[in-house]
């Protein structure tokens, strides 16, 4: 039941009371003497005291040993203005517990507008205060963890305004966090850039994820590319509920490729003038040497004299000394014209028989300085092949001279022609150190040799097989090698015929 004063009840007492009671928070009617008139059971049973005790007692009195303070009063604050006035505190009980309450006051004015009551109402939040500073703490420390992540990040709702962003995001871009929050991330992106904003956010919310090179401009209107990476943050139902966007500055990185490009331009323009270089010397080198292999041969013949014994051994090595000189000018010659694509061949049918002849002729010297035995094989049905007769000498003598330098003293080295599969097949095999697996494909690369036991050290320029695999494939063919280490090599390549 209420004490109020006759003339001011507006209401039937009961049906006031039910009214209080049936409210879950703490209610005390003050009157400006600050005296309780009236209040509810829930402030009853928060309070503990008989209900003689609290009615007519000064509300400072009844509940200045609880928890709950109005400091400042905002009873008094209601009495003062006549408006409405909210706050929360807590309070330590001093056990190492703190408790929190919401508290409330309403002004009720009579007819002249004059505060003749306050409702005061309070409720124990205490439970939610916990849950809400736990999520501060975590508030904190989730900032802690983006602040120190090193890039820009901000995190967006499903509309691409930016709820969050961290330290890395505002030293980029130049906005403070309290300037971009709630603001679309569009103020990132350039205007003409509208159509790559919108197919980012499609993407990202119906893929998950969105990454690409963008160009993004800061505060003060400067541009600078970056790597954006979009991904979706999604409830237990895998629904998307937020964005997480990423940006890294690659203004460093572009900067670094052009440098990195203008190098090889540069460094492209020096191997340009080594080549031709090469190239014009080489050109010098092959007059001179085609006379020397010439005049060689000629006296070999004995075209102008007989010579002893003596003098035809040494002048064999003059020749065979001076065709392998040439031919490396003229490996030269042809890996410029390989890069500038200016290969010329004169197809013409050519007899292999009589090409393996003449090879292995020119190579008699070398092979019996080694010792080595050489087995020449031609099936009696292999036909004419399509090709350069001068090419084709120079692939079989290059694949030959490699298995001369290969193959130890007393090997064995086999050359055969057969009729396979709509072509020639040709095989230069030898009894040497072999060529390890993994560089099987490699050989053929330019300038690679192989690094591997015997092979060390073996010179060459690594040209040779390059030029011999770009010759057979003009030619319509294939080359490829087998090879076990230890157990010798086998350079095969195919020629097509005419039928």
């Amino acid at each position: 039941m209420c004490w109020v004063p006759r003339e001011e009840i507006t209401l039937e007492r009961e049906f006031l009371q039910s009214v209080l009671d049936g409210i879950e928070e703490s209610i005390v009617v003050i009157d400006r003497d600050y005296n309780i008139v009236c209040y509810n059971n829930a402030f009853n049973s928060w309070l503990k005291r008989p209900k003689k005790k609290i009615i007519g007692e000064q509300c400072y009195a009844v509940i200045h040993d609880q928890p709950v303070r109005c400091s400042p009063c905002i009873v008094r604050e209601t009495f003062r203005t006549g408006q409405f006035f909210e706050t929360s505190h807590s309070h330590d009980m001093g056990n190492g517990k703190k408790v929190y309450h919401e508290t409330k006051s309403y002004p009720i004015k009579d007819a002249s507008n004059e505060v003749k009551y306050a409702i005061y109402m309070f409720k124990d939040i205490t439970e939610r205060a916990l849950i809400e500073e736990k999520v501060r703490e975590l508030n904190k420390f989730k900032k802690k963890i983006l602040d120190s992540a090193g890039v820009s990040i901000n995190i967006l709702d499903k509309s691409g305004n930016i709820m969050n962003s961290n330290r890395g995001a505002e030293e980029l871009f130049g906005y403070t966090e309290d300037e971009v929050r709630d603001e679309s991330h569009s103020i990132f992106y350039r205007k003409e850039d509208g159509d790559l904003l919108a197919k980012s956010m499609q993407e990202v919310l119906e893929r998950g994820k969105f990454e690409g090179e963008v160009t993004l401009i800061k505060k003060n209107e400067t541009e600078f590319p970056a790597r954006l990476t979009l991904t979706t943050v999604e409830n237990d139902s895998r629904e998307p509920v937020a964005i997480i966007e990423i940006v890294d500055d690659l203004t460093q990185l572009k900067k670094a490729e052009r440098i990195i490009q203008q190098q090889l331009e540069h460094l492209k323009e020096i191997d340009s003038m080594k080549e031709e270089y090469f190239y014009s010397t080489s050109h010098e080198f092959k007059t001179p040497l085609t006379s020397i292999v010439g005049l060689t041969r000629m006296l070999l013949d004995e075209k102008v004299g007989k010579l002893n014994d003596k003098q035809h051994e040494a002048l064999e090595l003059v020749y065979c000394d001076s065709k392998r000189l040439r031919g490396a000018v003229q490996r030269i010659l042809d890996i410029a014209r390989i890069d500038s694509g200016k290969m010329v061949y004169n197809i013409e049918n050519v007899d292999l028989n009589r090409v393996f002849d003449e090879i292995i002729g020119g190579l008699n010297v070398l092979l019996e300085s080694k010792s080595l035995t050489i087995t020449k094989e031609v099936g009696g049905d292999v036909p004419t092949v399509l090709a350069d007769k001068e090419r084709l000498y120079m692939v079989i003598d290059n694949l030959m001279s490699n298995s001369i330098k290969f193959t130890p003293q007393g090997g064995k080295i086999t050359i055969t022609a057969s009729k396979e599969d709509g072509n020639v097949l040709v095989q230069v095999s030898d009894t040497g150190v072999g060529i390890p697996e993994e560089d099987k494909e490699r050989v053929f690369e330019k300038y690679y040799q192989v690094k591997s036991g015997s092979r060390d050290n073996a010179g060459g320029s690594g040209l040779g097989l390059v030029i011999c695999r770009k010759i057979i494939e003009d030619l319509k063919g294939k080359i490829w090698v087998e090879s076990k280490l230890g157990e010798g090599s086998t350079f095969k390549f195919t020629l097509p015929y005419k039928s």
